[in-house]
């Protein structure tokens, strides 16, 4: 059976232009997405692909309470781990999960490596011998490469370091179309399916034996480039089969709170016309019919609802703490979603 891998973390992004991924699209420092975990035995729907599709996940469950996982890019200088991956830009860091070290080139992504925790032992990955491209650009719906990747194993607690590991990655630009979350739908959506294997062989301290393993990872990131920077969705599994040791274990995380009811009908429309972005003392809205705006936090905390509108076409939002936001607004009872930043 799955278990729930709440460590778990998949590719991320800054997003420009719907339905393509391009070098604007690339990851910033800065960025963060407070992500709901979902019901870790959801369906991966790899067969659902192509052009005009939709991913159905309107009947997907949260667990109890909402729990949440922050996920936020920060430099890699200033990374815990920073030493193991000395040539990465930017370190994206999973609350209490997975921390992968990524740089940006002229036309790709490519992961340096990543650091994560099993039974109490950091396990630290790098691919300091042939690094790992995650991503092309541009990349448009049916395109797909093939990288080989090389590199290093780490786990300091016991006594292993610098043991080898091979393998390839295939990266493909899937599906194009939308994605229904529990019964939001979420258009302009692009498909990014990573598909990781490893092979490492390794010497602990003796009595304990020689250790081969074989690791596959696969991660389908749903990317919405019209509104937000993250992927709106992440389906994420890890397969370990090793000397004496096997596991599967996946995560599903969504920017949606699928166990909220509001009442509000949840199809997303085009994002609402703010400007300027970044801003500073205000933004305006390009509609004076809103009728409710709610302004969360990276960390998912509500800082600002307003309703009963009128013709409302303004916001100070220089009382807000500088940084970005999450602004929802309801407009003829449909909900649209932009992210805005405070400087």
């Amino acid at each position: 059976m799955k278990k729930v891998l709440l460590s778990f973390m998949a590719l991320s992004s800054l997003g420009a232009l719907a339905q393509t991924y391009a070098a604007a699209d690339s990851i910033t420092v800065g960025d963060a997405q407070n992500y709901y975990v979902m019901d870790s035995l959801a369906a991966n729907l790899d067969a659902t692909t192509g052009a005009g599709v939709t991913w159905d996940y309107s009947t997907i469950t949260g667990y109890p309470g909402s729990p949440t996982n922050l996920d936020t890019i920060i430099a890699a200088a200033d990374s815990p781990q920073a030493a193991s991956f000395p040539n990465a830009y930017y370190n994206d860091v999973m609350n209490g999960g997975t921390s992968i070290f990524y740089e940006n080139l002229d036309d790709s992504v490519v992961c340096h490596g990543y650091v994560f925790s099993v039974d109490g032992n950091e396990i630290t990955i790098k691919h300091d011998v042939n690094i790992m491209k995650t991503l092309e650009f541009p990349m448009n719906q049916g395109d797909s490469f093939t990288d080989i990747i090389e590199g290093t194993i780490d786990v300091p607690g016991l006594s292993i370091a610098g043991e080898p590991q091979v393998g390839s990655v295939t990266v493909t630009a899937d599906g194009t179309g939308s994605i229904n979350i529990g019964g939001t739908i979420v258009p302009n959506v692009i498909r990014i399916k990573l598909v990781e294997t490893l092979t490492a062989t390794i010497t602990p301290p003796p009595p304990i034996p020689v250790q081969t393993g074989d690791v596959t990872r696969t991660v389908y990131s749903y990317y919405d480039h019209t509104s937000q920077s993250l992927p709106v969705f992440i389906h994420a599994n890890i397969d370990v089969q090793a000397t004496g040791f096997g596991g599967d274990f996946q995560a599903v995380y969504s920017t949606f709170d699928v166990n909220s009811s509001s009442g509000i009908n949840d199809e997303k429309v085009e994002q609402p016309l703010v400007y300027p972005n970044p801003a500073s003392d205000f933004i305006n809205f390009g509609s004076n019919s809103i009728e409710k705006i709610t302004l969360t936090d990276v960390s998912g905390k509500v800082v600002y609802v307003g309703e009963n509108l009128g013709s409302f076409t303004k916001l100070d939002v220089s009382k807000f703490k500088r940084g970005t936001y999450v602004l929802t607004t309801v407009e003829n009872g449909k909900k649209a979603i932009q992210k805005v930043v405070f400087k």
